[in-house]
């Protein structure tokens, strides 16, 4: 799947562990407190080896919470074509696991009309996505919260997003099948491990990590173009809940399905 170490890097980093906030169902502008939190990953990691990327390491205290990989956006072209991919309306609940500069749930309410939230633990990724949020003026329709994506209650929403590494989504199955049916799971470059995808899709975009795996991103001042960038081709994966399991191996298909 992961056709490079670079793409590794390019994963979001919002997917370290802490003691989330509270969620709310309504998906309206908030401030986020900005104090750190400290991390843990004692439930799904051994505290003896290193923190997977994206994950803090050790416990963030008064510090500050130490982040294990650079932040690297999804292409604003990238972003469209998930979200025409997953159908979203005016209808729709959009939560981004990841969120970033909130650029995918902006972008949802801007264009299609949809709600959104948008999860981070970064807290210079979370003042970042409020200032675009307030910025394009879609308050009314769109949250940002500091949160473990571990934590996030996903059961209202209709579609979520991700760019996060392979091994992270598949983690987030046993939140991913609660969603009710029809919800749609939309990723970036990472399938998931051992679930069947939908669709699957190619686009040409920006490539904002450099040959050394380092952020090649300049800010949204500068245009995601081929004049400020170079370009590779970026895969997008679709799926429906109730998510569809591959048979393990070693089993028929045909016997899989049988049963």
């Amino acid at each position: 799947m992961v056709r490079t170490a670079t793409l590794f890097l390019a994963a979001c980093a919002a997917c370290t562990p802490a003691t989330p906030a509270a969620p709310s169902p309504s998906p309206s502008s908030e401030a986020v407190d900005p104090a750190p939190a400290a991390s843990s990953i004692s439930s799904a990691t051994d505290a003896a080896s290193p923190a997977p990327a994206g994950v803090a390491s050790g416990d963030a205290g008064d510090a500050g919470v130490a982040l294990d990989i650079i932040y690297v956006p999804t292409p604003q072209k990238v972003v469209e074509k998930m979200l025409e991919v997953a159908h979203v309306t005016r209808s729709d609940v959009v939560y981004d696991l990841g969120c970033g500069d909130g650029r995918i749930v902006v972008t949802a309410a801007r264009k299609m009309g949809a709600h959104g939230i948008g999860f981070d633990l970064d807290p210079d990724r979370v003042t970042e996505a409020l200032a675009n949020v307030q910025r394009t003026g879609v308050g009314a329709s769109v949250s940002i919260r500091r949160e473990n994506v571990f934590d996030v209650d996903l059961s209202p929403a209709t579609v979520v997003t991700l760019y996060l590494l392979p091994e992270i989504n598949v983690r987030l199955i046993p939140q991913l099948e609660k969603l009710r049916p029809g919800s749609r799971i939309v990723s970036h470059d990472f399938d998931m491990q051992g679930v069947i995808p939908d669709g699957h899709w190619t686009i040409t975009a920006p490539e904002f990590v450099n040959d050394e795996g380092y952020s090649a991103y300049k800010g949204g001042a500068v245009p995601e173009d081929k004049k400020n960038y170079k370009e590779r081709a970026h895969d997008i994966y679709l799926w429906t809940v109730p998510l569809k399991k591959s048979p393990p191996r070693g089993v028929d298909a045909g016997v899989a399905l049988a049963r």
